[in-house]
């Protein structure tokens, strides 16, 4: 799905024959938190009501790959997820956390940030994590209550050699894994390990159906050999885990009126669960844009997540490729204490009072709520 429109809600008879609301107050007699237990409570009672709007497809499509015993859990986890974002307070911890397993990439697309010659030439803002450090992070984030992790960032996550150990190592630990990828070193033994890890999304990030167009937008990469990949992800898919919970997406930048969307998805759908694509926003180019281009609106990015790059530094978005909003490194502090620091605090109350139009670069991002 690449529209809006095409967002499916859950109705009341499908939440019912689901069983959703008996699993939920099954589950309500178990948990032992009280936030859990207020906000669970608040998620029967809108049901109750018939006040399915936090059921959408993306919803229903985990709860129809996942086991009833991850049900609660995701919806807590989605709930939290829509509130912190339209509500002007923060959770105790990052709700989910983009980690970047290396901040190069074999790409050099006209629309990213790796074409930005000041970020890629500087050598500091080059590298590959080290899975202690990851290992580090994952362990905070899996104690102190973390649901979600991306593997993304600025460059090509595949690209470490330790990713296929960063994926096991995540296994088991959180309700939505996910990996981006342009799918270009993507292999039968990846494949594998990705699949047996657990990951719930993987992303493909692909641009157009034709490889004229696609190697334009995708620059370096081979068309014939990421679709070959792509195809071969689902025979092994389909061949040796029918029941992974794995969801694929085809995902596209668009980038010009040009690009046919009706034929893009009709191409990548058959090899994929799901085809979307967006439109792309004035943001690679974050710090040459004119302060007319910003937001008014507070950035959504803050009081949910944060962005680990490759080398411990924490930031509060990934917008901000050049990392000028830096909040500290794990490297000296743990997620906890950078999360709740009056750098971080002041960063989000600023946009919550509309004052971000004093913050560098926030001042001329386009994102907002």
């Amino acid at each position: 799905m690449w529209r809006d429109k095409q967002i499916k809600f859950l109705t009341e008879s499908e939440c019912s024959e689901l069983g959703i609301i008996n699993i939920l107050e099954e589950y309500n007699l178990k948990i032992k938190g009280v936030k859990e237990k207020e906000i669970l409570n608040q998620i029967i009672n809108d049901f109750r009501e018939n006040n399915f709007s936090l059921l959408t497809s993306q919803e229903m499509n985990y709860l129809l790959r996942n086991s009833k015993e991850k049900w609660a859990p995701y919806i807590i986890h989605r709930y939290k997820f829509h509130y912190y974002e339209n509500n002007t307070e923060m959770p105790d911890f990052p709700l989910y956390l983009i980690l970047e397993p290396v901040s190069s990439c074999n790409l050099r697309c006209p629309f990213c940030m790796q074409s930005d010659e000041k970020f890629t030439s500087n050598k500091d803002m080059m590298g590959m994590m080290e899975l202690e450090l990851f290992k580090k992070i994952i362990d905070e984030a899996y104690e102190l209550g973390t649901k979600a992790i991306t593997l993304t960032g600025r460059g090509e996550p595949t690209l470490n050699p330790h990713i296929e150990e960063m994926l096991e190592y995540c296994s088991g630990k959180f309700i939505e894994i996910k990996m981006n990828t342009n799918a270009t070193v993507l292999n039968e033994r990846m494949c594998h390990k990705i699949l047996k890890s657990g990951l719930t999304d993987l992303v493909f990030s692909v641009d157009s159906y034709y490889k004229e167009e696609f190697e334009s937008l995708r620059v370096n990469a081979n068309f014939e050999k990421v679709v070959s990949n792509v195809k071969k992800f689902k025979e092994i898919k389909e061949q040796f885990y029918p029941n992974s919970s794995c969801v694929t997406r085809a995902s596209g930048v668009q980038v010009s009126d040009k690009q046919n969307l009706e034929k893009f998805e009709e191409f990548w759908k058959e090899m994929v669960d799901f085809v979307v694509m967006v439109r792309m926003i004035d943001r690679w180019d974050l710090y040459s844009n004119t302060t007319d281009m910003a937001a008014t609106s507070p950035c959504h990015y803050l009081g949910r997540n944060l962005s680990i790059y490759f080398d411990g530094s924490v930031n509060p978005c990934d917008i901000d490729y050049q990392g000028k909003l830096n909040l500290g490194s794990l490297n000296r502090s743990t997620i906890s204490e950078l999360w709740n620091d009056k750098k971080y605090k002041d960063l989000f109350n600023a946009h919550k009072d509309n004052s971000r139009k004093n913050l560098y670069p926030c001042d001329r991002c386009p994102v907002g709520t």
